[in-house]
């Protein structure tokens, strides 16, 4: 069976400086959850802008290859990374509201994605306002009217709307409270296993990791240094991978 992902010597720099991302592999089959983490500054977030073809100038792929369903897609024209967005590759973002459109009302948003989407019904925004944990109401709101929180349950109602092969969410609970994390990783959860979407979950908290994946990726100065099961990090050969092992269990000792 093909993955439906596999990224193969993944390189991006800068012109004339020493890359960024360095020979980045790895692979992720049809509805498996895995996490991606590391430091602030590692590039994980680099590595999700590369996914979907979102890298800013100055920065460019210089090296290796992106495959969605076994289809190149790393030098793909702007107009197909605007196909494959949405229905072949979804991101959530850490700012969600930047993915939003903040004079349209959320429920004109969702409607849109439901155009998209195959099979959908006038009730397919209403349930996937109601998987998210969202009350009817806010469909009739501005983005500016929802807290962070929301707004990342919004963007998550609407890959549930879009059923994409792949949802890449970077770091969606950074700044939430505890209650609210909670509910955007259920969210989360529920979407991977309604679609049976590849997720990739970017953060640096190993516990909001358990929470949706097994497997993990540890990144360290643009390069990926462990694949293992996230149990197995602490007994790591990676220095790197310990040490993230170690600080999320000081931090759960103290807790």
């Amino acid at each position: 069976m093909v993955d439906a992902l596999q990224v193969s010597g993944l390189t991006v720099s800068i012109p004339g400086s020493a890359p960024l991302l360095n020979g980045v592999e790895f692979s992720i089959r049809a509805g498996e959850r895995v996490g991606l983490v590391g430091p602030s500054g590692c590039g994980k977030s680099l590595t999700a802008a590369a996914l979907t073809g979102l890298l800013r100038p100055p920065l460019v792929r210089t090296g290796g290859t992106i495959r969605i369903d076994g289809q190149e897609v790393g030098n793909a024209s702007p107009r197909t990374w605007r196909t494959l967005r949405g229905r072949g590759i979804f991101q959530i973002f850490q700012s969600p509201g930047t993915a939003l459109t903040p004079t349209r009302r959320i429920g004109a948003q969702l409607a849109e994605a439901a155009k998209i989407a195959v099979n959908a019904s006038d009730a397919t925004v209403a349930r996937a306002l109601e998987t998210v944990s969202l009350a009817p109401p806010v469909a009739g709101l501005f983005p500016y009217q929802l807290s962070g929180g929301m707004k990342q349950r919004v963007l998550i109602a609407m890959a549930l709307i879009l059923r994409p092969r792949i949802l890449i969410a970077d770091e969606p609970t950074t700044g939430l409270d505890v209650l609210t994390e909670r509910d955007v990783l259920a969210a989360l959860n529920t979407m991977a296993e309604e679609t049976g979407a590849a997720l990739l979950f970017i953060s640096h908290d190993l516990r909001a990791v358990a929470e949706v994946a097994n497997r993990t990726l540890v990144m360290e100065n643009g390069q990926l240094v462990e694949d293992a099961p996230l149990a197995a990090l602490a007994q790591s050969t990676a220095p790197a991978a310990r040490k993230l092992a170690e600080a999320a269990a000081a931090l759960q000792a103290a807790c």
